[in-house]
């Protein structure tokens, strides 16, 4: 053999290396993805369901309340303050929602993905901080919605209490859980990028 076809098959055979290698590499990335990818859906999933979640429990639990004789100002004032709430509450659920559909890790590059899993965590944080100062907006607003119907005896306070302190710590707790796995996310797609071509 000359050298100019061991130069030409040499180059054929190191092209083929090169596919394998890049095929090798698609490869990894789309199992490596799937764990992710999964994760991005559970998120999708719950964060359209929470666009809706919380009217439709607060409708449900006060419908008994909505009745022509109990409109008043305490009643009103309720209203605004649960409406202004969850108006707030939908638009930031929403912009999650809509940053967490464009993310696409099959057709985006790593790099854009890890930067709308980062604009994803911001808002969750912000939405985060908002839960925490607005919800004695929110329970003022239903207690204020359910002022008639309720009977103030003596033990209607330690419940009231008990209720808020459980319900922070619970939410807490929750928001604790799905930040770290929102970080988990980050941290998957970032480790994607070795295999990225």
């Amino acid at each position: 053999m000359e050298i100019e076809e061991l130069k030409t098959i040499w180059k054929k055979y190191d092209r083929k290396l090169d596919n394998l290698e890049k095929l090798n590499k698609r490869l990894i990335l789309d199992a490596l993805s799937k764990k992710p990818q999964k994760k991005l859906n559970w998120m999708k999933y719950r964060s359209f369901i929470s666009l809706f979640l919380l009217p439709v429990i607060l409708i449900l639990g006060l419908h008994d309340n909505f009745r022509i004789e109990n409109v008043d100002i305490k009643f009103l004032t309720g209203c605004l303050l649960t409406l202004t709430f969850l108006v707030v509450l939908f638009s930031m659920n929403f912009k999650s929602f809509m940053v967490l559909r464009g993310i696409n890790l099959g057709a985006d590059s790593i790099l854009e993905s890890a930067v709308k899993v980062t604009k994803f965590k911001r808002l969750f944080v912000a939405k985060r901080k908002f839960n925490l100062m607005g919800f004695p907006l929110i329970f003022a607003g239903i207690l204020l919605i359910a002022w008639k119907s309720l009977d103030f005896g003596s033990n209607i306070l330690f419940v009231f209490i008990a209720v808020s302190v459980f319900s922070l710590t619970l939410g807490y707790k929750h928001l604790k859980i799905y930040k770290a796995k929102i970080e988990g996310l980050e941290k998957e797609i970032h480790d994607l990028n070795e295999y990225a071509e």
